[in-house]
């Protein structure tokens, strides 16, 4: 009798650590695109389908398949798995997975497929599916990726993408786009990547990626690419997330298109849009460049999420043991089914070992200490099946956010037209404001006259606003002498600051003319559309432009809950030979029954300049 249960198992060298492998395996869409896989589309199998199953089949004219897909697992960088329960086709279960273990000089790649084929057509099948040939394809597969990995590029379309006849055509991309830009070393990067990069990576190309990819400032790949857009060699459009799971619930190509609320169908919940924390900039090649085709090949896609770094499901009862490899920084570990919320702080001397228990219908918030590479046991007590996450907090380190890039004023001169709905409010959470102003401005404009102290300001706010910039903040509008930024955290706005304050400081007489002041807060606000541009209001705005007043010359007033930040907090003890920073209470105009409590940052004076 003939055993339709199969196991399959390859072993492929690599040169790329796992770390650099995962970001390319992990993208699951294009993955399965080069195995070989055929499109796929979703379908409806039954009105009781489980949350986070997705249901599914090929698209027509292939082959008449139809399963259910469980939630991928993964465990970054190391692991991936996704599991098949087929309705109809060739097999009745399969489990596809891929181990990533390093190794000396890179890693070793381990692709698994089990399960149990459908009757004897699909034992045939699974014969020539899995042939000796396929190591060969696997084998390929990887050295493609490890020569993009070393290339610093995005892996190349593999299935033989031929640009349209006419080989000045790219150089002439090249050209015009570093005539408007400014950068030719991003410009033909970033044609090289529209001409060869593979489907999957040119339909979300990622402003910060590309950054990391290159080894680029943030700010200098955003400006090519807003040249790019605007010459009609990209587009660009904006993500809508899911607040709770993270993943992409819809893509919409204006500002304008925004509606309240939104439902996700992984969390089977609606949200409102947060123009802050859930709603991120990707580019797209034009399709007048490059066409692309609308073939999916995995729905739930693990690059789409690169924050999550553990995505597992685990039965009652179960417990599972997980490796990760971290980067420092702030993390949440949860359960999608409950209320517990695990808060870590990784460094490298953190706990190594750890066990984290889930339970039923327990709201507790914990905190722990763990390693880069933490070995957990996660515990599953309830009585109930759950999905366990562990995600960085720290969005702004995988997205750029449409707060971020809105008020840049480079946008708004080449986009003028993509702004909020009129009387459309949408959240802005969690925003760093900074409001600076001039100390000494009176004495200034006394002192050289209106026309050179005029010139003067104005010059102030060219260097403040490219300091902004620089530290991913951007000037929502200026008051006067007073500037108003807007940051994703309080170190941003801080290193700004002083940034420019420097500047001011480096005159050819060491006396700069002019003192800068300023005051920063955290907390919640709301978008909206004023005066053709996108303005921020509430009671956050109201205290952060409070501050400003309790600064003196090069001084700058933090809030605690700005203070909260713990990367803030590292950076200042890395500033003790040079930043003075001492807290009192006080009392802020418009909220006289609150008091606040602040802290002042100030420069201490150097031994050389004591002298003098």
């Amino acid at each position: 009798m003939i055993d339709y249960h199969f196991s399959h198992s390859w072993q492929i060298q690599s040169s790329s650590t796992p770390e650099q492998l995962w970001p390319v395996l992990s993208d699951t869409n294009r993955l399965f695109r080069d195995l070989g896989e055929l499109p796929v589309e979703q379908t409806s199998l039954s009105h009781k389908n489980r949350q986070g199953v997705l249901e599914l089949t090929y698209e027509p004219l292939h082959r008449t398949d139809m399963w259910e897909e469980e939630p991928i697992q993964w465990e970054a960088p190391y692991h991936l798995s996704v599991k098949r329960v087929y309705k109809s086709g060739y097999f009745k279960e399969l489990l596809f997975s891929i181990d990533i273990n390093a190794v000396e000089g890179g890693s070793i790649v381990t692709f698994r497929y089990r399960g149990e084929a459908n009757r004897f057509t699909g034992y045939l099948f699974n014969k020539r599916r899995f042939n000796s040939r396929f190591k060969f394809r696997l084998k390929n597969l990887i050295q493609s990726y490890d020569q993009s990995i070393a290339g610093s590029f995005l892996p190349e379309n593999r299935n033989g993408f031929i640009s349209i006849p006419n080989a000045r055509r790219w150089d002439l991309y090249i050209e015009q786009l570093t005539k408007v830009s400014g950068n030719e070393s991003i410009s033909r990067l970033l044609i090289h990547t529209i001409r060869t990069g593979n489907e999957s990576e040119l339909r979300r190309l990622n402003p910060n990626h590309l950054s990391k990819l290159w080894d680029k400032p943030l700010s200098a790949v955003l400006k090519v690419l807003f040249f790019a857009a605007k010459i009609d060699l990209l587009n660009f459009s904006w993500n809508v997330l899911c607040p709770e799971c993270k993943s992409k619930v819809k893509n919409i190509k204006k500002l304008k298109e925004i509606t309240d609320p939104v439902f996700c169908s992984h969390c089977e919940q609606d949200f409102n849009v947060d123009f802050h924390q859930a709603l991120e900039l990707t580019f797209q090649p034009h399709p007048l460049v490059r066409k692309l085709t609308k073939k999916t090949y995995s729905f739930a896609n693990p690059a789409e999420q690169p924050q999550v770094n553990l995505h597992i499901t685990l039965s009652p009862g179960q417990k599972r043991f997980v490796k990760m490899n971290l980067k420092e920084g702030f993390y949440k570990i949860f359960s999608h089914s409950g209320n517990e919320v695990i808060y870590a702080q990784i460094d490298q001397n953190g706990l190594n070992n750890a066990t984290i228990h889930f339970k039923n219908n327990r709201a507790k918030t914990q905190e722990v200490y763990l390693s880069t590479t933490p070995n957990l046991i996660i515990h599953n007590q309830s009585g109930e099946k759950m999905i366990v996450q562990c995600e960085n907090i720290d969005r702004e380190n995988y997205s750029v956010s449409a707060a971020e890039v809105t008020s840049w004023q480079l946008f708004r001169n080449l986009f003028p037209q993509e702004l909020l709905r009129d009387k459309k409010k949408l959240n802005a959470n969690n925003l760093t404001i900074l409001f600076t102003d001039l100390y000494n401005s009176s004495d200034l404009y006394r002192k050289d006259g209106d026309e050179s102290a005029l010139g003067i300001v104005m010059d102030h706010f060219d260097i403040l606003e490219q300091a902004i910039i620089e530290e991913r903040g951007a000037v929502v509008k200026t008051i006067g002498d007073a500037v108003m930024a807007i940051f994703p955290k309080p170190v941003n706005a801080v290193k700004a600051f002083y940034k420019a304050d420097q500047i001011f400081k480096t005159g050819p007489d060491g006396d700069s003319p002019i003192e800068l002041k300023g005051g920063i807060h955290t907390g919640n606000c709301m978008a909206v559309t004023l005066n053709n541009r996108i303005d921020y209001f509430g009671n956050n705005v109201n205290i952060a432009s409070r501050l400003v007043d309790f600064a003196q010359g090069s001084e700058v007033v933090i809030s605690s809950e700005s203070y909260k930040c713990s990367d803030l907090k590292d950076y200042l003890r890395t500033k003790t030979n040079s930043l003075r920073v001492h807290s009192r209470e006080v009392t802020l105009k418009g909220f006289d029954d609150e008091p606040f409590e602040i802290l002042k940052m100030s420069e201490k004076m150097s031994p050389l300049r004591l002298v003098v």
